[in-house]
């Protein structure tokens, strides 16, 4: 088993390397500006409207003023256990290059064996900032930093726990290209947590990619495209009332495919995500799957 997850995590390893590698190099070589870009394929539509990653972080720069509604819904189910979320969330041009997106995910249902939770979940607010943007008559990119700050709405002495019970920070980079027809991401980023109660939930850090492709695009009308997404999640254990727990952290890496569906005011993305590596430290139910849907309405 031991080798099969060495030979797993050195093809993602390896996949991640090459991205990493096309993306560099498309900074080095990106050609001269032009702006008259056809409005068809991934361009039917303005920079808000087009497709980007479901699960991935980031990548939600706007232009000045204008002004998104989201809601998320997702059902992550492990044996044993089964949470449900409902997440409202807000995002806000400040500049063409600055963002500013508010967040309040709610525990629907938390379910781990035979205890059961519900309520808020850490409320957030984020900024994001587009420190490179590079567009020529073949391609768009764009490079931007994440950071935000969690509070803590949820509880971490409910069972299951709906939050860190502490503030936690987050700091992260992306990475965006896009094509008439074809598009990628790649972005890296660390969540820090704090203690309370000598209790300290483990540091995270996320890396992932992804690319997709446009189906069909009908001019200031409508955007239908696909795209696939690989996310991985490093988690150091858990500290619980001075104690280091032997059965939290680890890594898991998840695909997520989905399909993006898009017009002047409506964003719907729909996306399962399937663990394809899973190394859990200690005793822990190994992860199944996760439905997502984000739904989007711009204003």
């Amino acid at each position: 088993m031991r080798s099969v997850f060495l030979t797993q995590q050195l093809h993602i390893k390896n996949l991640f390397i090459f991205l990493i590698l096309f993306f560099i190099s498309s900074l080095v070589y990106a050609s001269r500006d032009d702006s008259s870009f056809p409005k068809t394929g991934n361009f039917a539509l303005s920079s808000s409207q087009q497709p980007g990653p479901l699960v991935g972080f980031g990548q939600n720069i706007v232009d000045k003023n204008q002004k998104i509604f989201f809601l998320l819904a997702d059902d992550f189910k492990n044996s044993g256990s089964q949470f449900i979320d409902i997440a409202p969330s807000f995002l806000y041009g400040i500049t063409d290059n600055l963002s500013v997106y508010f967040n309040m995910p709610i525990a629907a249902d938390y379910r781990s064996g035979s205890q059961h939770a519900a309520g808020l979940e850490d409320s957030s607010v984020q900024f994001e900032y587009a420190f490179y943007n590079k567009q020529n008559n073949q391609f768009v990119d764009q490079a931007t930093v994440v950071t935000n700050m969690t509070f803590p709405t949820g509880s971490s002495k409910k069972d299951p726990p709906t939050g860190f019970g502490s503030p936690s920070f987050f700091l992260g980079a992306t990475f965006n290209r896009m094509y008439t027809n074809w598009f990628g991401f790649t972005s890296y980023g660390t969540v820090l947590t704090t203690s309370r109660n000598n209790t300290q939930f483990g540091n995270q850090f996320l890396y992932q990619a992804g690319f997709g492709r446009n189906i069909f695009s009908i001019e200031d009308k409508w955007i239908f495209a696909w795209m696939v997404e690989v996310d991985g999640q490093y988690s150091e254990k858990n500290r619980m009332n001075g104690i280091i727990d032997p059965n939290s952290g680890g890594n898991m890496i998840t695909t997520t495919p989905s399909l993006w569906i898009s017009s002047q005011h409506l964003i719907i993305q729909v996306g399962v995500g399937i663990p394809i590596a899973q190394h859990l430290f200690g005793n822990q139910p190994r992860n199944n799957y996760s439905l997502i849907s984000s739904v989007g309405f711009t204003f």
